[in-house]
């Protein structure tokens, strides 16, 4: 009898972890412990008749812009948090430039955003620069985000690759950031002026490098402010 009633209370037990785990879990993925009211926000810059900085491969920064961003929702959501995307495919998110800020505007501040990140690709005179650089608005709400976010990229992403780490986030008058009052960043995710840069680009394990330390970085900011 003893033995019976201790397999009860044990098969208990186990069907009790059972149940944690799979709150803990999805598609064998753990979850953090985030609010469950969490928004990110994901802007793939460009797209359609605006296709922005153009590799040497012939590679439009709309293009890629848009691989990272399904990238980085895909992890996002894989870790119980909600996404938002400005667009999901080629197309702009207007007819005009103007008209598509508007409208990216109006996604952002719909949605209820916890956080903004907004994914675009460099360009510079200099066939040298290179590396991930993040920006964030002037106000300097999304200050904090920011600085984790470059400190993140300058040991996981440009440490590595480019043998760059000191950059430093960079404020600015930014439209993108500035269209809703919660942490608001772009990264620029590298240079397509720098044939090294655009080589890694190009390569879908580079960009889920990069799309894995956003997320890291999403989460931890979601954490630290729920």
């Amino acid at each position: 009898m003893r033995k019976a009633k201790v397999w009860i209370v044990d098969k208990k037990i186990v069907c009790m972890l059972v149940v944690v785990v799979a709150t803990l879990s999805v598609g064998g993925v753990a979850v953090v412990n985030t609010s469950p009211h969490s928004v990110v926000v994901i802007d793939a810059g460009h797209g359609g008749f605006d296709g922005g900085v153009v590799g040497a491969s012939g590679i439009k920064e709309s293009e890629l812009t848009l691989l990272i961003a399904k990238e980085l929702a895909a992890k996002l959501e894989q870790q119980g948090v909600r996404v938002v995307m400005t667009r999901n495919t080629e197309n702009a998110v207007g007819k005009t430039k103007k008209l598509d800020m508007q409208n990216r505007k109006k996604i952002i501040k719909k949605a209820g955003a916890s956080l903004v990140v907004s994914i675009h690709i460099n360009k510079f005179s200099l066939q040298s620069r290179r590396g991930v650089q993040v920006f964030y608005d002037d106000t300097k709400v999304g200050e904090s985000f920011a600085s984790i976010m470059q400190t993140t990229l300058n040991e996981r992403i440009n440490q590595k690759y480019s043998s760059r780490h000191d950059y430093q986030p960079i404020a600015g008058d930014l439209f993108i950031t500035k269209c809703d009052i919660v942490p608001s960043i772009i990264v620029e995710c590298g240079f397509l002026s720098n044939p090294q840069d655009e080589k890694l680009l190009l390569t879908a394990q580079y960009r889920e490098e990069l799309a894995q330390t956003m997320c890291d970085v999403c989460i931890q900011s979601l954490q630290e402010s729920s």
